[in-house]
């Protein structure tokens, strides 16, 4: 009897596991936007490209101004169920910035918020 109560434990973390795992995988190879409806001089578009590799490419346009963007810069994220982290890399940043958060957010599917702003998937 204890043997099979202990067999059912397993199997239940085993598939709570194999859950945490499909969620964690879920932002692999996806890029979400974010895009205040303006154009011209007003519009705010902003993207978030999740890497295979668990690495984060960002880019964020003000009007006509020159994009802001991660290139050259390492992102890193990690999720805790839907939530999830991203955090400063080593490369190209500053010692004391390093694994530090660069923004938090939430994972809804087709859809993503970044410290408010929802971003839908392209």
């Amino acid at each position: 009897m204890r043997k099979l109560f202990i067999l059912a434990l397993l199997a239940l973390a085993l598939a709570s596991c194999e859950k945490f795992g499909d969620v964690n995988t879920a932002l692999k190879g996806r890029t979400f936007e974010y895009w205040n409806g303006e154009t011209g001089s007003m519009e705010i578009s902003k993207t978030y490209t999740f890497g295979n590799d668990g690495n984060v490419f960002y880019e964020s346009r003000v009007g006509l101004m020159s994009p802001f963007n991660t290139s050259g810069c390492d992102l890193y994220y990690k999720m805790d169920g839907n939530s999830f982290t991203i955090y400063h890399g080593v490369k190209g940043w500053k010692k004391e910035v390093r694994h530090t958060v660069f923004s938090s957010g939430e994972y809804f599917g087709d859809y993503i918020t970044v410290d408010g702003d929802r971003y839908d998937e392209i």
